[in-house]
């Protein structure tokens, strides 16, 4: 079909029949503008006033960029074959791609596009990377040859380059260690108690790595994950056809402490298994881009120009497909997915002449920062149910009173679009409230920050998403989040001692303002103080400016009020919860106690602020992994290759939000813990024989080692997206004191049972516990609403008696009746499952999940985060055997929260409910 443009340069009509455009035959009319924006925006000059294409970079100093300037291609070609970049032959095109898998994968994912030879088309040479170009000039291949955006944009491609969102590492090498293979770069052996990085997407090297004066999680180059199982390769040590792998060799490939041997069958395979599951989130590709919420680019492009939830364009191109993809759910060859428009995106603002540019909105975070319900879905106050065990009334170890599903939230599961799942799983498994002690309140709600309007990018600026400093060369290579990320919570709000860091830099406008800093000394352009000493946040998402608060003036009644609303800033529990116990009304009261008080104490000196105002976390037990040999159309995430492999199941035992546990992170604060993949694998060979499950001791020998006992495998630090001020009538509050703290009404009321209880955990007489007790105070007891003194010794890492596992992940325990409970089979070939319940034996217990420290201060499990700062941390882990690591609470701080003896016993409290306990009210006075 030809594209007609009725075009009226200088009052003249002109008519121009764009056969060349749609791929026919013809040639376009000679012109002085390019034969890219004559033929997709129909303009007669480079400045895109034609009704087509919209002009993706609208920036003073460069607002009419040549489309080859990014994309490569000739723009004094005469039709669309002597205009565009061809494809190299292992991709062809679609006629080619619907009927060969490996260049469809490719095409859409763009994975092993750099790896193709160079090649010739009408006599002209090209190379893979002039293709990927083409297709996408954000691709970081593409920007480190100094092309694309990276032409222009040289310091922030090299930083991006990088970054631990390019690299992965963070999954990669974490993986890796806790499976305890050897690191594989020899040079990062050691490092950081051998918790570096080693792996990549690709390789990359540092520049600037001096040992001895690096910084904490710094190496001095990551290699590129390695394929074992490509298609054909009779190689020793490759997986294709051989015996190595079989499922009954694997037993030899694991050292006595449960560690895998290295370069053994068994650490191949695992290796394999996570680059399958895991190794296509990273802005190295474009993903699996097959499916509503996976739709993105590779790169800068990931970002800045998102796509579509559905996939399908939202350009004015006229030769762009706009049908495509059919089906949101499931792309078909050879369809490709399209950006929401062909528009960058980046901080909201208005250019000169009334250009609006829109903000990075968190949809564009969602497709690779949910997982197991981290980050964005959380943010938005949902939560993953991946076995749909709500629906199904099986939740454990209690179903809450009242759900409801995300079937009418339009933010996943879009009429218009279409869409019946959203990352692969459907409203079922994604819940939107829950209420699990019939409060009337969601015990999942969303971020305080997300309520009011704030997006991801508000917080998490450019220092932190290109991977440092694009202007200092703040770049090295690092091996985890925490490591990088500068964003605090205190750099908008703030402590009780001081109020939010400043000095004077360049606003956001151009402007010389007082600005907030970060937790690395970076400003944040964003967010300022104003004349009268009120602090505020520009979005970067909507262009709304935003009060910030301050904790000092949280906790001090010294009259301050809202700029705004005229409402006080003071509050009394506020100061309750957070001030300093010193006499100093400045500081706040501190949570006074009638029976004593540690003379200026507050819970911010060692406490993350999160410890306390993440209200809810979605808990994982039990993470079965499985691959099979299978020699259909599976391609790996790294290069693109046709491989041997295939995921068999990737799935998780339990999720729940109500249950939650403390320890020390790597900053050397208390702070929230979760279960970090907890994994059980398995593998089933060419000859469909199932290997024995495995599980894993890291690096350091901790995690699985059943020399020191029952393993609770890997748990790590977390960052609640779940920021709560105070409870409301319809959604739960933050952590309240006895979440953490036994309190005096509590022991008289349960004291016998947690005795009894306490007693049967210490000696691991799991016999002795009352299953039906721990449901009714653990499964329906929404931040320990009944003042239960379980619950401090949960929220201590001492564990609940809850999660005890088989040597295959079976959950060992009488309460669990589910009919569909990963990790229990009766025939595991063909996923037979049985109910836990029918087959309780305490006998079966190898491992107790949620108990990930010994009341001495031994650590039960792995933990690879090492201290940011050595001399602060340890103290707060005294006992343990493994300094040198973020991990559980120390001897001290288990005995404060867990021992009605010798520890703390709260005589003065505030509840779940928000309510003055004890003696609390004669302490505070206001709400």
């Amino acid at each position: 079909m030809k594209r007609t443009w009725m075009l009226a340069p200088m009052g003249a009509s002109v008519v121009l029949v764009l056969a060349g455009c749609s791929g026919e035959t013809g040639s376009l009319q000679a012109q002085a503008v390019s034969s890219c924006m004559l033929c997709h925006n129909g303009a007669l000059e480079e400045n895109y006033s034609g009704p087509g294409i919209e002009n993706p970079h609208p920036f003073a100093g460069a607002a009419s960029l040549q489309c080859t300037q990014c994309h490569g291609g000739d723009p004094n070609g005469t039709d669309l074959a002597s205009s565009h970049v061809p494809p190299p032959p292992e991709i062809g095109d679609e006629a080619f791609q619907a009927t060969n898998a490996k260049a469809y994968f490719n095409r859409l994912t763009l994975t092993g596009m750099d790896k193709f030879p160079n090649y010739t088309v009408g006599g002209r040479s090209y190379t893979a990377l002039d293709y990927l170009r083409f297709v996408n000039p954000g691709d970081l291949r593409v920007t480190k040859a100094g092309q694309g955006c990276g032409a222009c944009h040289v310091d922030h491609s090299e930083c991006v380059n990088n970054s631990l969102l390019a690299t992965e590492t963070g999954i990669y090498s974490g993986a890796f260690y806790t499976t305890g293979q050897a690191n594989a770069v020899p040079a990062n052996q050691g490092r950081d108690v051998d918790t570096a990085g080693d792996t990549s997407f690709r390789a990359v090297q540092s520049s600037s790595f001096v040992p001895g004066v690096a910084p904490v999680g710094a190496v001095v180059e990551l290699i590129e994950a390695q394929v074992w199982a490509a298609f054909g390769v009779h190689l020793p040590g490759h997986v294709f056809q051989n015996p190595e792998f079989h499922a009954a060799a694997l037993d030899d490939d694991v050292n006595p402490d449960g560690s895998v041997i290295t370069g053994s069958p068994l650490a191949k395979l695992f290796q394999e298994q996570v680059q399958f599951t895991c190794g296509d989130c990273h802005l190295g590709s474009a993903g699996q881009n097959n499916r509503a919420g996976d739709f993105r680019s590779s790169g800068c492009s990931a970002c800045h120009m998102p796509y579509s939830l559905g996939g399908k364009s939202g350009s004015t191109d006229p030769n762009v497909n706009k049908n495509e993809p059919l089906n949101p759910d499931a792309i078909d060859e050879p369809e490709r997915p399209h950006p929401r428009s062909h528009q960058i995106r980046g901080v909201a603002r208005t250019l000169a002449g009334g250009v609006q540019v829109q903000g990075i909105d968190d949809a564009t975070c969602a497709g690779c920062h949910q997982g197991s319900n981290r980050t964005v879905m959380q943010y938005w106050g949902i939560r993953l149910d991946q076995n749909a065990d709500l629906v199904r009334h099986e939740q454990y170890p209690a179903n809450p009173v009242s759900f409801e599903t995300t079937h009418a939230d339009t933010r996943l599961f879009d009429p218009a679009v279409g869409n019946n799942t959203f990352n692969g799983r459907n409203a079922n498994q994604y819940i939107l409230e829950e209420d699990y002690d019939g409060d009337g309140r969601d015990d999942t709600p969303p971020d305080v920050h997300y309520e009011a309007g704030l997006g991801c990018v508000d917080c998490h600026g450019s220092y932190d998403l290109h991977g440092g400093d694009v202007n200092s060369g703040d770049r090295p290579i690092l091996s985890h989040m925490e490591q990088r990320v500068a964003f605090r919570c205190e750099s908008c709000h703030g402590t009780v001692d001081a109020y939010a860091p400043t000095r004077t830099g360049t606003g956001w406008d151009g402007s010389t303002r007082t600005l907030a800093i970060d937790g690395h000394d970076h400003v944040l352009d964003h967010v300022y103080k104003d004349a009268s000493g009120n602090y505020w946040l520009r979005s970067k998402l909507t262009g709304a400016v935003h009060y910030l608060p301050q904790t000092r003036d949280t906790v001090a009644n010294n009259g301050k009020t809202h700029p705004t609303t005229g409402q006080p800033i003071y509050s009394a529990k506020a100061s309750y919860s957070m001030g300093r116990v010193d006499g100093d009304a400045s500081n706040g009261l501190g949570p006074v106690q009638t029976g004593g008080n540690d003379a200026g104490f507050a819970h911010g000196d060692g406490m993350e602020c999160v410890a306390c105002h993440g209200s809810w976390t979605n808990t994982c037990m039990g993470c079965h992994l499985g691959g099979e040999y299978d020699t259909g159309n599976n391609f790996s995430n790294t290069t693109g290759e046709r491989i041997v492999y295939k995921q068999r199941t990737a799935d998780f035992t339990y999720q729940s939000p109500l249950f939650f546990t403390l320890g020390v992170g790597p900053r050397g604060k208390v702070t929230q813990f979760s279960a970090n993949t907890k994994v059980f694998y398995r593998w089933k060979d060419e000859n469909d024989a199932l290997s024995r499950v495995f599980t894993f001791s890291d690096r350091n020998a901790a995690g699985s080692n059943s020399v020191a006992g029952f393993g609770s495998l890997s748990h790590n630090a977390f960052m609640a997206h779940s920021i709560r001020g105070k409870v409301s009538p319809t959604k739960e509050g933050p952590r309240y004191c006895a979440t953490c703290h036994l309190t005096d009404a509590g022991l008289v009321q349960f004291g016998p049972q947690y005795d009894a209880f306490r007693a049967a955990m210490a000696s691991r007489n799991y016999a002795a516990l009352d299953f039906d007790l721990l449901k009714q105070h653990f499964g329906r007891n929404t931040g320990n609403a009944m003042n239960s003194p379980m619950w401090p010794h949960m929220a201590a890492g001492l564990g609940t008696g809850l999660f005890l596992f088989d040597e295959n992940g079976c959950p060992v325990n009488p309460l669990d009746t589910g009919t569909r409970r990963r990790g229990c089979y009766s025939d595991p070939l063909n996923f037979v499952f049985v109910q836990p319940s029918a087959i309780f034996d305490l006998a079966r217990v190898v491992y107790d999940l949620d108990r990930i420290v010994e009341a001495n201060g031994v650590a039960n499990g792995s933990n690879n985060h090492a201290w940011l700062d050595p001399l602060v941390g340890p103290a707060l882990r005294d006992g343990a055997t493994d300094l040198g690591l973020a991990g559980p609470l120390g001897a001290r701080l288990i005995r404060q929260l867990t021992d009605p003896a010798t520890g703390i016993v709260l005589d003065s409290w505030i509840d779940s409910d928000g309510a003055l306990r004890g003696d609390a009210a004669t302490n505070i006075a206001g709400p």
